[in-house]
């Protein structure tokens, strides 16, 4: 790809960024396209491993880092995303509230194995790994991701979830049991956002030769026309026994070498193309939920008092718990952002965007233990703060109790001139 193409892919995102933000509305697609941004500028691929339950994702995953890293089992045991990154060998639990926590190697079950962490009761968002393999060098995150189509319905959802990060994909399927509607349907979602796939059959080892050539046949024929193309890279494996595996690595690491600006600015155009449907339908909510009558919007506006109120009651209490260590302070506060945010989605009908802080208990040192800094009166102040801003925010995008014509009908015309450029920006991604 020239570099002509390359500057105007990245500087149509780039221009999509600055127009998200001017507009409170799409802050959360604004946080989406930054992201794209930086891994266009500095090479960032990711590589999921991708597909049903059960089908050997994790031991493939220890197969090509070559290292046992990853928890396996006979039951389903990836209940979140496991990402994987070059480095010293380190494990660290990342939470839903920011909460980082370094682990050990021999602790990651308890957070990953589905039977320990049921249906991710814990709230972890991930749990990131560093491995000296070489495979991961040159900025390649790979990812392990929970198994679709189990009972463990917030696996499915994580899973599909992660889809919209992966770059690339290795889509597993396996010789015991045919390609099924569920692998349809997530290879289906899979295509919109990733922009390089890599089918590996795994357990080849359980079958004879000539069934094994039955079954690739039918896998090359189907996913060939699933995918739309003449051929697919199809990779017989034992993730098991590691036959295989190096040449399902060597193409990926080629690839990696070759083509991966390619790659990640396809893959990046497939991800814009959603981000923009994203904020078209946000305005769509937008603009129901401007339906409601005075009435209506005077009674959701109270209820949403009341809950402000209940917050600060129950951050006064936390912060009793916790006078003097910051770090807990601001998990909480993390907390109270997810509340809102949950909040504002359920009395308003859009979705409304916070950035989730990093709270590292392991690198940033400890708050004194002897009292000495009462943080508490600051911590009311900011969360006093957090319910004052996101009030006022609300007031403004709804025009609540507002009588200017004049700020009404320009709100309106620039809500408007923001449909329409992204519309346009739509048919030139589809293009």
């Amino acid at each position: 790809m020239s570099d002509s193409v390359s500057n105007s892919i990245l500087d149509t995102i780039k221009d999509t960024c600055q127009l998200f933000s001017k507009y409170e509305l799409t802050k959360g697609e604004l946080a989406r396209a930054q992201e794209l941004v930086d891994k266009l500028e500095n090479h960032k691929i990711t590589v999921s491993v991708i597909g049903q339950f059960k089908r050997g994702k994790s031991t493939l995953v220890n197969a090509i880092l070559g290292d046992k890293i990853l928890p396996v089992g006979i039951v389903p045991v990836t209940a979140v995303v496991t990402t994987v990154e070059y480095g010293e060998k380190a494990a660290a639990v990342h939470f839903e509230n920011g909460i980082i926590k370094e682990i050990g190697f021999d602790q990651m079950s308890s957070y990953i194995n589905e039977q320990e962490n049921q249906d991710n009761r814990l709230g972890v968002s991930e749990v990131r790994l560093y491995c000296p393999s070489d495979f991961l060098k040159g900025g390649l995150t790979f990812v392990d991701t929970p198994g679709v189509g189990s009972v463990h319905q917030k696996n499915s959802d994580a899973a599909y979830s992660y889809v919209k990060e992966s770059d690339a994909v290795i889509f597993m399927l396996s010789v015991d049991s045919p390609i099924n509607q569920i692998e349809i349907d997530f290879l289906e979602n899979a295509k919109e956002y990733a922009a390089k796939f890599y089918f590996a059959v795994n357990k080849i080892d359980s079958i004879d030769k000539s069934d094994l050539d039955d079954y690739l046949s039918y896998c090359r024929n189907l996913l060939s026309k699933l995918m739309g193309v003449d051929d697919v890279m199809l990779f017989p494996v034992s993730a098991k026994n590691n036959t295989g595996v190096e040449e399902l690595k060597e193409a990926i690491v080629r690839d990696c070498q070759t083509t991966v600006q390619e790659i990640i600015e396809e893959s990046a155009k497939l991800k814009m193309r959603d981000i923009v449907a994203s904020a078209l339908s946000q305005i769509v909510l937008y603009r129901t939920a401007l339906g409601m009558t005075h009435a209506e919007f005077d009674k959701t506006f109270e209820e949403m008092d009341g809950f402000f109120g209940e917050i600060k009651k129950e951050a006064a209490e936390f912060a009793e718990n916790f006078p003097s260590n910051p770090r807990m302070l601001e998990a909480h506060m993390n907390d109270i952002k997810n509340q809102l945010s949950a909040k504002v989605s359920e009395l308003f009908g859009i979705e409304y965007h916070y950035t989730i802080s990093d709270v590292d208990f392991f690198r940033g040192g400890k708050a004194a233990e002897d009292g000495s800094r009462d943080l508490r009166e600051s911590f009311a102040a900011a969360v006093d703060s957090v319910c004052s801003d996101l009030k006022d925010t609300l007031m403004a995008i709804f025009m609540h109790r507002e009588e200017n014509t004049y700020k009404v009908a320009r709100r309106i015309n620039d809500l408007n001139r923001l449909v329409r450029k992204l519309v346009q920006l739509r048919s030139q991604l589809a293009e």
